[in-house]
């Protein structure tokens, strides 16, 4: 990996200042083994640690500053584009939820968002995958998950299966930052079925593209001060971030990453081939058809191109929903879009056509 890369985020929670959603910026020295790495080289090719246990680090962690599990889906039901977000994180300050369901082809758009203390019937278990509040549930183990939340007249139930295909971000799972560590991998291709309601609707749910990540940070060494500086990192930052399955079978992805910071700007993948084999590139990203929300000032694209020039990676996205923009109260949260995407392009000799929900936090610094 470049070292103009090495940059990873945790997704959407908030350390220090309050429960909220949001993200904290890592800026890691990855481990030796996975810099600088030659084009086309793998951790099986190098004998490369993988620093993540994808059946025993579903549970929940002691010792942590941040536990994180995230859902997200984008399919066709019905002759209808439907999706669907879920993210559950965990601080000690206590739990933020956020749930997200979608109908692009009527750009209907039904957020909503909790940030509860911990209780009996909020938190996540220590002995196995159970990650609960009032919205909803997800739990279960390598083999089958099951997540069930609702919202008013919106709800998913629906069972998870993950494939053989795990992402380990830096290819490693391992991301050492500020004097901790992050650790962070996802099944990228769950087959998944049960149902999604929007708005009182009830729509079928088949796809075998669904995305689950799982992240936690190590609270070892981090004072009061270090977390309240990871806050305002968070607060000042942009990104952007894309998790898109595709192939036969869904078995290869990427994990996209466009990183805006102050005075200095990140934009890299991480690329899991069909044959489990893992790399990353630096990538490049162009916004168009940019709006600013009359909400928050921030700005959001309409049209965006990814390219990787070393994995002969061009893409082309386009948003589906008009103006698909979380907005807290101050100090409650980090606001920013999930949207609904068109996805087309190409990554070698593969065609890509597909959906896939795209993440712009902060909004995009055009």
């Amino acid at each position: 990996m470049r070292t103009a890369s090495r940059l990873q985020l945790s997704r959407r929670t908030l350390i220090g200042g309050g429960l909220a959603l949001g993200g904290i910026a890592l800026a890691p020295a990855l481990p030796a083994a996975a810099a600088d790495e030659p084009d086309g080289s793998t951790r099986q090719q190098l004998g490369t640690p993988v620093y993540v246990d994808t059946t025993k680090d579903l549970a929940s962690h002691t010792n942590t500053f941040l536990e994180s599990w995230y859902i997200n889906a984008a399919f066709e039901s019905g002759g209808k584009i439907l999706g669907f977000e879920w993210h559950q994180g965990i601080t000690p300050m206590g739990s933020s939820t956020e749930f997200l369901v979608m109908n692009a082809t009527v750009d209907v758009w039904r957020p909503y968002a909790a940030a509860e203390a911990m209780s009996a019937k909020v938190g996540a278990s220590t002995t196995e995958m159970h990650v609960y509040s009032s919205i909803g549930a997800l739990s279960g183990d390598r083999s089958e998950m099951r997540f069930k939340a609702v919202n008013g007249n919106n709800s998913v139930d629906v069972v998870m299966r993950p494939q053989a295909a795990e992402l380990y971000n830096g290819t490693t799972g391992l991301l050492p930052f500020l004097g901790t560590d992050s650790y962070e991998f996802a099944f990228p291709n769950m087959l998944t079925k049960g149902t999604i309601t929007i708005d009182g609707v009830v729509h079928a749910v088949n796809s075998d593209a669904v995305w689950f990540d799982r992240q936690w940070g190590i609270a070892a060494g981090l004072t009061p001060a270090d977390l309240q500086r990871n806050a305002a990192v968070v607060n000042q930052a942009h990104w952007t971030w894309l998790g898109l399955s595709f192939g036969e079978g869904n078995r290869s992805a990427i994990s996209f990453w466009d990183v805006m910071g102050q005075d200095n700007r990140w934009t890299f993948l991480t690329y899991l081939a069909d044959n489990g084999l893992q790399t990353n590139v630096d990538a490049r990203i162009e916004y168009q058809k940019v709006w600013t929300s009359n909400a928050t000032g921030q700005k959001y694209p309409g049209l965006v191109y990814i390219t990787a020039p070393k994995l002969d990676l061009e893409l082309v996205l386009t948003a589906m929903m008009s103006r698909p923009e979380f907005v807290y109260p101050v100090g409650q949260g980090h606001n920013g879009g999930q949207s609904l995407c068109r996805v087309s392009g190409h990554l070698g000799k593969t065609r890509i056509e597909s959906h896939a929900l795209l993440e712009m936090i902060g909004g995009i610094v055009a």
